[in-house]
């Protein structure tokens, strides 16, 4: 029962800091990222876009074995660690990412920076911020 509620808890807060990180810092300068959008919606109309930057695997450097997967389709996977999955979908925005969970009605949107291999992403409800480095 405790490792369950350990487990529980880590999670929620896998959770909470990664929806800080995906709130950080925006390149408002960036205009090559103001097209950029990936989503099954997109797909479904038939408009070509290009490839989110947010493509891959990002290890949180925060939470040890916490990791979002970005797929090409606009759907993602957030490992929690310890095999703790949660599915999503998600359109990158350019300079933000809306992230929606599975089973879930809310839209979370981060502002996000990438810098070679390091994202770094802020809620913008919370102000939390969270890094990650690509795999």
């Amino acid at each position: 029962m405790k490792r369950k509620l350990f487990t529980l808890i880590a999670l929620t807060l896998c959770v909470l800091m990664t929806a800080l990180c995906l709130t950080a810092c925006g390149n408002k300068g960036d205009e090559s990222k103001e097209n950029k959008t990936t989503s099954a919606e997109d797909a479904n109309k038939g408009e070509t876009k290009e490839a989110s930057s947010l493509l891959g695997t990002w290890s949180a450097n925060e939470a040890e074995g916490c990791a979002y997967t970005f797929e090409e389709d606009g759907k993602g996977v957030w490992d929690a660690s310890e095999g703790m999955l949660m599915n999503f979908t998600y359109a990158d925005k350019g300079e933000t990412v809306e992230i929606t969970y599975e089973g879930s009605s809310t839209t979370q949107i981060w502002e996000y920076n990438i810098d070679g291999a390091n994202l770094t992403m802020k809620d913008t409800d919370t102000g939390s911020i969270l890094t990650y480095t690509k795999k």
